[in-house]
């Protein structure tokens, strides 16, 4: 019971801190958001999983292949389970004209790989 709290704490507190900036950015310019599951120490859990949880009709997000439920198992060729979330967040963040390449498997189980560029301003 309390490992259940704490880890829904944990998932929250990161949401909100480290990548809720990102999230919002995203949402607005790329058109989609990821969820963060983790476990461990709440300002820096360790990655489970990292889940689509949104993906705007018509968007980058959507044109690159992402689908809600996605799961990103990469970032840059390097996997996100078993990372901590700060040393996933600089990959997270994207200046405008920079591409990140994710690598997502679908609910289906399949996988494939997508890339992302920000737009510039």
């Amino acid at each position: 019971m309390i490992t259940q709290i704490s880890r829904r704490i944990a998932v929250a507190f990161l949401l909100l801190v480290v990548l809720a900036p990102v999230t919002d950015a995203a949402e607005q310019k790329l058109g989609f958001v990821v969820g963060l599951e983790g476990e461990g120490f709440f300002l820096n859990p360790l990655v489970k999983r990292i889940l689509v949880t949104e993906v705007t009709k018509g968007s980058l997000g959507e044109a690159a292949g992402m689908r809600v439920g996605d799961q990103v198992i990469q970032i840059e060729g390097r996997d996100v389970a078993g990372r901590r979330a700060f040393e996933l967040q600089p990959f997270m963040k994207l200046n405008p004209g920079e591409t990140r390449k994710l690598r997502l498997k679908h609910s289906d189980g399949t996988e494939v790989e997508a890339r992302i560029t920000k737009p510039k301003t």
